[in-house]
């Protein structure tokens, strides 16, 4: 009996079965990703820096920085900020971010937050209103430069509002992330002390200190790829990930499946013709 059109290998057919094998995998991780990070918010609870902590958690501290960043609108220290660029009478809206690591502390125990694949969640700090014409500070001008919507709606005479939102230092700060303990690296610093004899010789004396990096840090963990930062308290609510996503579950390992499957009647297909 001949086989169905579609079951004959062909080039279409290969290139499907190729790229089916190949999503299977990530959507299949995250899908298992959306489950757990549900699973976890859904069971959210706050917890204190004081605590020793590991693994998904919820705390809160005053910010504190490592490098100085000011924001663009009211000039004060932040640990990072988004500025929101829409044109008065236009549906034209773009933002540009800044964000740099960080330092909460509360009880007398510090926690570096590293910012990247961090999710922001800010209430707004400063709004101003700004004409075509209107000089502005070189830090202001700098980021309307990297927008170029701000550029094209200021060559148009269109008047910007410029909305900031940035956590200011001293505020209180929420961090959703991935937690874990380090050690704080000891740090010998040797010192040539110039001996009294005649033979010139020289003798290296060290001194341990502690290393002023927090011994606790929060990121967005390998496996969660999650992180918030926000100013007020989160609602788990609102953080939940679409349950559609954890349908790649079934389809990832589906999909590739199918895929190994069209290869295998491929390799069947083509020994059943035999040499030529």
């Amino acid at each position: 009996m001949d086989l169905p059109l579609f079951l004959y290998p062909s080039a279409a057919g290969l290139s499907f079965a190729a790229a089916a094998v190949a999503a299977g995998a990530p959507l299949f991780s995250d899908g298992l990703r959306t489950l757990r990070l549900n699973r976890l918010l859904s069971s959210m609870k706050e917890s204190s820096l004081a605590d020793t902590l590991s693994g998904f958690v919820h705390v809160q501290g005053e910010v504190s920085l490592e490098s100085p960043l000011f924001s663009p609108l009211s000039g004060e220290p932040c640990a990072g900020f988004r500025l929101d660029v829409r044109g008065i009478g236009t549906p034209v809206m773009r933002a540009a971010e800044v964000y740099r690591p960080f330092r909460i502390g509360a009880e007398g125990v510090t926690a570096r937050v590293h910012v990247t694949h961090a999710r922001w969640d800010l209430a707004e700090t400063a709004t101003r209103d700004v004409t075509a014409d209107e000089p502005l500070t070189q830090h202001l001008d700098a980021l309307l430069a990297s927008v170029p919507e701000a550029l094209w709606l200021r060559r148009t005479g269109a008047k910007l509002r410029l909305t900031e939102r940035a956590l200011l230092v001293g505020t209180r700060c929420h961090v959703v992330g991935y937690a874990r303990m380090g050690r704080a690296h000891d740090v010998v610093a040797e010192t040539e002390l110039a001996r009294t004899g005649t033979d010139d010789a020289v003798v290296v004396a060290s001194a341990a200190g502690a290393s002023t990096e927090p011994e606790l840090r929060i990121d967005s963990g390998e496996h969660l790829n999650f992180l918030l930062v926000s100013d007020h308290a989160p609602d788990p609510a609102r953080l939940a990930i679409a349950r559609a996503r954890t349908a790649g579950v079934v389809l990832g390992p589906t999909l590739s499946l199918l895929g190994m499957l069209y290869f295998a009647h491929t390799a069947d297909y083509l020994r059943s013709l035999g040499p030529r």
